[in-house]
């Protein structure tokens, strides 16, 4: 099935990139059930850390299948990024 080729040339398959989008949807949708059925707040860093960051993947990822980019597409998925470690350190606590 992918013999022969790089990584690079199976993640410039549209098909390949639709999964990648529609598995990055699931988990942003998993945030999105934490965001609103969290309990404590790093339940709610945690879920809406997960709804932006893979929310802005699965955007990217539709993006990129159809050829297309975005500007600032970097900006939701670094705030993600911070409130998921954001969560981590207020559950040390």
């Amino acid at each position: 099935m992918f013999s022969g080729q790089t990584f690079e040339q199976i993640l410039q398959k549209k098909s390949t990139r639709l999964v990648l989008a529609a598995m990055c949807l699931y988990l942003a949708l998993a945030g999105a059930h934490q965001l609103f059925t969290g309990t404590e707040q790093a339940d709610w860093l945690r879920g809406g850390g997960n709804l932006l960051l893979w929310g802005a993947f699965a955007v990217l990822n539709l993006l990129k299948a159809y050829g297309r980019a975005t500007k600032g597409i970097n900006i939701p998925i670094n705030i993600g990024l911070v409130l998921v470690v954001g969560s981590w350190i207020a559950k040390m606590e």
